[in-house]
């Protein structure tokens, strides 16, 4: 009796996994080409300088609706907008006449912009010391950057914008420990392996993991390549505003306090 059931259970367990076979080979066959499927790896000119792409794969999520801008420090001139009582990216661009614009800082329930702040070389505010926030710098040189705060004496004297919230996706091409936090609409930046400077913001909701994924994944499997990202201000706050030649695309969010925008040199 003993071995008749043990023989029952083998049987129930082999015709169990046989049936699981299948569709864990197909999910296995969709993560090669990254987790949503096949992606396509389009970048649009919007401007000299200024490229757009909306990251869209072949899977089970036909769109995953994050917009990518690429920005070419040659070309443009990245700079902090600090205003109080809270503005709108579109309006931001408006006044400035910024081909592109995106939210930043945290900030409190009085609209003011939470940590380090360098608007056009002139530090408007220090950086908080935390453990888990980042700063996203241009130096004198215009070289973009991702540092701890802990690392601000060594950059911050030279910084000529500077913005601070988090937290960090990707540090040195690995993906960062973060915690998977509820789902929301991200907005962040990131230096890709390739040297590029590019900026992203969400139109839907991702949790951490998501996003830190997206963040680190290469351009054929859905994602960004950062060497370095971090995520500035989310869910209502997320915005940006990109107008060229070619093309306007706007994720629209609520007053904040703190953006980065771009205007031609």
């Amino acid at each position: 009796m003993r071995k008749t059931f043990i023989a029952f259970l083998l049987l129930v367990s082999s015709s169990g996994f046989a049936q699981l076979g299948t569709p864990w080979r197909q999910e296995y066959e969709k993560e090669k080409n990254g987790p949503h499927g096949e992606c396509r790896i389009d970048w649009q000119s919007v401007a000299d300088g200024l490229d757009y792409r909306k990251i869209t794969c072949l899977g089970d999520r036909d769109d995953l609706d994050v917009h990518v801008v690429r920005v070419d420090l040659q070309r443009w001139k990245l700079d902090v907008a600090s205003i109080s009582g809270g503005s709108t990216a579109h309006r931001v661009a408006s006044d400035r006449d910024a081909a592109f614009v995106i939210n930043a800082n945290f900030f409190d329930h009085h609209l003011a912009p939470l940590g380090a702040l360098v608007r056009s070389g002139d530090q408007l505010q220090r950086p908080q010391k935390t453990s888990w926030q980042s700063i996203f710098l241009i130096d004198g040189d215009g070289n973009a950057r991702i540092i701890d705060p802990s690392g601000w004496p060594q950059y911050g004297d030279d910084a000529w914008m500077a913005v601070q919230a988090g937290p960090r996706l990707v540090t040195a091409g690995h993906t960062n420990r973060v915690h998977q936090s509820y789902t929301a609409k991200r907005a962040g930046v990131c230096i890709a392996k390739s040297g590029d400077l590019l900026f992203f913001a969400t139109a839907r909701k991702f949790d951490m993991y998501e996003i830190a994924r997206i963040a680190r994944r290469g351009e054929e499997d859905g994602g960004l390549e950062c060497r370095d990202a971090m995520l500035f201000d989310g869910g209502h706050s997320t915005q940006i505003y990109l107008e060229g030649d070619t093309k306007r695309v706007q994720v629209t969010g609520d007053q904040v306090p703190a953006f980065i925008y771009a205007t031609a040199r």
